[in-house]
């Protein structure tokens, strides 16, 4: 018993000492962002969908998939930018990224047109056709370079679907783009 505790109370200060408590806990407030901060904290696996059409709708002619739900237990934060042939919303794990590698989690990207991905790139290659949700085709695609991007595409009445995760796997992918397909255009 009292080695358990003592593992326990080690493990803790450890983890506090490399990252500030209100990250360990989840107390970061909206609050402390900067005033010029547009993104939104959630945490858990909600993805705060009102916010983010907000600042999309009337910007692109694509149709919007935001999924619903992310199955990573993150509090992520959202950027979004749009044109009127695509629109793409970051997934960053810091308020202030701005797109800086360490700090992006993935994106949920929409764009008129486009193909396929068919080349394999990166060490860890990984290139393969998946079905999702209504029957639709995605591919799947996993690459290793300085480090892992994984990626599931889908078209849908002539627009491509891109959801891309930095070290992801293959369910979380499908996951995220069947929560997407299922929400419908939004």
């Amino acid at each position: 018993m009292n080695n358990k505790l003592l593992l326990l109370v080690t493990s803790t200060c450890v983890l506090t000492a490399l990252v500030p408590v209100s990250r360990v806990f989840g107390a970061w407030e909206l609050s402390q962002l900067p005033p010029q901060t547009k993104s939104v904290a959630v945490v858990g696996t909600a993805v705060p969908v009102s916010q983010i059409l907000q600042k999309l709708k009337g910007k692109t002619q694509v149709p919007i998939l935001i999924p619903s739900r992310i199955p990573i237990p993150l509090k992520l934060y959202y950027r979004s930018q749009a044109e009127a042939g695509s629109y793409s919303i970051s997934m960053e794990t810091t308020a202030d990224c701005r797109g800086t590698t360490v700090c992006t989690f993935g994106s949920i990207q929409g764009q008129k047109g486009g193909d396929f991905t068919t080349k394999v790139e990166g060490v860890t290659k990984t290139l393969k056709n998946v079905k999702l949700a209504g029957g639709v085709k995605g591919v799947f695609h996993n690459g290793c370079g300085a480090y892992c991007t994984a990626t599931l595409e889908w078209k849908t009445q002539g627009f491509m679907y891109t959801v891309a995760i930095k070290n992801g796997r293959e369910s979380d992918l499908i996951f995220i783009a069947n929560s997407a397909i299922l929400a419908r255009k939004r």
